[in-house]
């Protein structure tokens, strides 16, 4: 089998830079997003997976300055799409054998560790991250639009059948809520107390017992004048 070279494609201009040797490895990091909500910890979402690699460069041999080569890399941090404001920087695809991972360098780091006589390097190891380029389907799932709770700011106008009917779509899910958020008395809701709580809304396939039997139905409330 023939030996297969690593290399970094830039989608926008299509040049491709083939590494001067094969990593030895790579990682692949991914970090969770949350938020902390009184005692509970909400998840909020994903960010993008990251892919960091590194790579060597040796022109000892040659004679030449390392950088000419390093700098083909270094140039993928630059913008090279839009003008103006809307400058976008290049999507790139690391590809090595049958693996691919799509994205742009976020990060670069360059390390020198030898020199000819006159100063100029010669060899040099790079550690290049990547952070993947979701299509917008991938950016909803890793928010979790269709799963996460969403969260309510009480107001002394609210009714929980409203908030059900608003944030859930079903005005009888009411009781659901109250279920999750500890109101024992729906019908005195919302209390002094409770303007200006954040209540956790469930998520739409979730399912909470009644606070009790005599709950079961659509709200009702008499308001003052």
């Amino acid at each position: 089998m023939s030996l297969q070279k690593a290399l970094i494609q830039n989608l926008d201009t299509g040049e491709r830079i083939e590494v001067m040797y094969n990593p030895t490895e790579y990682t692949s990091s991914t970090r969770v997003v949350t938020a902390k909500v009184g005692s509970m910890v909400q998840f909020q979402r994903t960010e993008s997976p990251t892919f960091t690699v590194h790579l060597f460069f040796d022109t000892y041999e040659q004679g030449i300055d390392v950088r000419t080569l390093t700098r083909k890399v270094a140039a993928l941090q630059q913008p090279t799409v839009g003008t103006g404001e809307q400058r976008e920087p290049p999507t790139c695809v690391f590809s090595w054998g049958g693996f691919q991972y799509t994205g742009i360098v976020t990060q670069l780091d360059q390390r020198f560790t030898m020199f000819l006589p006159s100063g100029v390097p010669v060899r040099a190891e790079l550690t290049v991250t990547f952070q993947q380029i979701l299509t917008a389907r991938q950016a909803n799932e890793n928010a979790g639009l269709d799963n996460c709770r969403k969260l309510h700011v009480v107001r002394q106008s609210d009714r929980l059948d409203l908030i059900a009917a608003q944030q859930l779509g079903d005005p009888n899910a009411w009781q659901r809520i109250a279920t999750l958020n500890n109101i024992d008395d729906p019908l005195a809701f919302p209390t002094p107390a409770q303007i200006g709580m954040t209540l956790i809304i469930p998520d739409r396939d979730e399912s909470a017992e009644p606070v009790s039997p005599a709950q079961n139905g659509r709200l009702s409330r008499a308001r003052s004048a």
